[in-house]
């Protein structure tokens, strides 16, 4: 296995590896409609409820003893095999210990929680905690490469494993062990398949922990202080409010993030290898980073704002109409929020090649100065409703620290990202005129292949004037080198590859 990286056609390769993200999370995500679709009608909204306290519970015990050990070994310069046994071993360790808490502090969880059921669901999905641990550092030596083409694999089986998993119990039990089963196997499948022809087992030492320690201890602390924020909406909503509630918060928050964070987000982690191979040279480093900006967000912004401008329509065809209108209204207000956030997605991975640890974490500190007390007013003022518009101010907040945490990094104006991506935000405003200006004729209770069939109109319209828009101002404005750049040449590449088979 090499663990050395290279530093050239850097770009390319980012994209390339992106694309092989891109691939697994559209297979992952049409086996999470899958399970949408067949769990939202079998399971009731309380399911899903007692199901988000466990797994946010999980997610902050990993976020809480996590030292960032796969960071490290991406970041580093030089990556032997003492580095990767080490690794493995506090990966292990931790895995260990923070399952055995878990198991024993479910009842007291539950307790204050108010919720009976949260203690046998805790102390059975635990075990994802071991899995985790025993997954292969080395595996981790062809993200450093950018080499994104296992992680496809990965991802792909363990997806497949875990709807099928989660569909099965879902039809035998209609209860939550449904998403307790889903979670359980897919987590065995990410762990099991890092073993699959890797040329390295790993060996139990810790001589190298000091190293991890002195790298992934800044990023801990920022790690709990974000995993705490981007929770605060199902914490609060599960605790003041109650689990029904929380499902259709979950079930609204799911749709939004459907396909706007499953079509950036490869690109944000296909970001990190490579700004890491290029962090020396500050120049070809700020070219790169703004680059990405724009065209996360112009693959984001029309998804996000599209969903909010079908949402009745989207909850009815996935989920069934008795998640209306609240999963609905939770569309309307952070898919499009979410959508824009995405413009400072990649500041972490720049953060983590500048190895700027210590500022994330004062960054994340900031954020949470002004969204902790957001989350508490909305709360007491208008209940469930004020804590989705906390959240859009949550992400508004992080968004704007996030472009200036960036602009202190590479030296650009605060302003650079929206200025470089004005076409995509002109674009989506003309979509969503064409869109508004046809008429819907979406009601409750109308079949799903029918709203889908009236809904399917608009879509494309959307799209294509999105599109259009976007070409159209990309011309005008002398072609920039840019998103739309990257994607002409993708388009052409890709073209010429399926010309070049058909003439075979």
């Amino acid at each position: 296995m090499n663990f050395e990286r290279s530093d050239k056609n850097v770009a390319n390769r980012v994209f390339k590896g992106a694309l092989f993200l891109t691939g697994a999370r559209f297979i992952l995500r049409l086996f999470s409609l899958v399970n949408l679709v067949v769990l939202g009608r079998l399971l009731v909204p309380d399911d899903y409820g007692v199901a988000t306290l466990a797994i946010v519970t999980i997610g902050f015990v990993q976020v809480f003893s996590d030292i960032r050990v796969n960071s490290a070994l991406i970041a580093l310069k030089d990556v032997e095999k003492r580095y990767l046994d080490t690794g493995f071993t506090m990966n292990l360790i931790r895995g260990v210990l923070i399952a055995a808490l878990l198991f024993f502090a479910a009842g007291p969880i539950a307790a204050y929680m108010d919720e009976p059921r949260l203690a046998d669901v805790l102390r059975v999905i635990c075990i994802v905690l071991v899995f985790d641990g025993l997954k292969n550092p080395a595996f981790m030596m062809y993200q450093r490469n950018i080499d994104f083409s296992r992680e496809f694999k990965r991802r792909a089986a363990a997806t497949v494993l875990g709807s099928a998993a989660a569909i099965g119990v879902a039809i035998a039990t209609e209860s939550y062990w449904a998403i307790v089963a889903g979670t359980l196997a897919g987590r065995f499948m990410e762990s099991a398949f890092t073993y699959y022809r890797i040329p390295y087992k790993p060996v139990l030492r810790l001589r190298e922990w000091r190293m991890f320690f002195g790298f992934g201890g800044w990023l801990t602390a920022s790690g709990i202080v974000s995993y705490l924020l981007n929770m605060l909406p199902q914490i609060v909503i599960g605790k003041f409010i109650g689990p029904g509630p929380l499902g259709h918060y979950t079930v609204g928050r799911d749709v939004s993030m459907l396909a706007t964070r499953e079509l950036a987000a490869p690109l944000s982690q296909a970001l990190f290898p490579g700004l890491s191979a290029i962090s020396h040279n500050k120049n070809r480093l700020r070219g790169a980073f703004r680059k990405a900006q724009a065209t996360i967000l112009g693959v984001a912004l029309p998804i996000g704002v599209g969903s909010a401008l079908v949402a009745n329509e989207l909850i009815a065809v996935l989920v069934g109409d008795k998640w209306l209108p609240d999963a609905a209204d939770v569309v309307v207000l952070l898919a499009p929020t979410i959508a824009i956030s995405m413009i400072s997605s990649a500041t972490d991975g720049l953060a983590m090649a500048k190895l700027a640890t210590r500022q994330m974490l004062m960054r994340n500190l900031v954020i949470a100065a002004f969204s902790v007390p957001a989350f508490v007013f909305g709360l007491w003022q208008w209940g469930f409703i004020g804590v989705i518009y906390a959240t859009i101010f949550r992400f508004a907040v992080n968004t704007a620290v996030n472009m200036y945490f960036a602009k202190e990094m590479i030296g650009d104006s605060f302003l650079a990202p929206l200025a470089a991506s004005w076409r995509s935000f002109v674009a989506a405003g003309l979509m969503s005129a064409a869109v508004i200006a046809v008429p819907a004729p979406f009601e409750k209770g109308q079949e799903e292949l029918q709203i889908l069939i009236e809904m399917m109109p608009r879509v494309l319209l959307g799209g294509a004037v999105y599109v259009g828009a976007h070409y159209l101002l990309w011309r005008l404005a002398g072609k920039p080198d840019g998103f739309e750049a990257k994607m002409q040449e993708f388009l052409g590449k890709a073209g010429g590859a399926v010309a070049g088979r058909l003439r075979r």
